[in-house]
């Protein structure tokens, strides 16, 4: 009975539309950002190095905030494993100059513990 007027809704063609890019960050508001956080507290060493690690990388804010420290494969070929949308794993090379600012915070005690990370991750 109402068969034929499913079919007429379901052959109704979907809207078009057209998706606008993403635009970029510009230098100037890149450098806004990482001079945001205060560099004299240990959230703000935490913060600035997330906000390089993501604009580096470009990782999504589920990646970023799934990240463990074994995720950050530091030495020759250094990179971050995250899994991402899929539950695909995904390999993202770190710069060298977001690696040494990494081994930095690395090797800052964590809250509430006095050990430092890079010789966990070295192992």
């Amino acid at each position: 009975m109402y068969s034929a007027q499913i079919q007429r809704v379901l052959a109704i063609p979907s809207k078009r539309f057209t998706r606008t890019l993403v635009p970029f960050l510009t230098r100037a508001e890149v450098d806004a950002l990482l001079a945001a956080p205060d560099l004299g507290t240990w959230s703000g060493r935490r913060d600035h190095n997330f906000i390089l690690l993501a604009v580096q990388t470009g990782l999504r804010l589920s990646e970023i905030t799934g990240l463990k420290r074994e995720d950050i494969i530091l030495g020759a070929g250094a990179h971050v494993r995250v899994i991402g949308k899929g539950r695909k794993e995904r390999c993202t090379p770190i710069a060298r100059s977001t690696l040494k600012v990494l081994k930095g915070w690395l090797c800052e005690p964590q809250r509430g513990d006095g050990h430092c990370a890079i010789s966990q991750l070295q192992r």
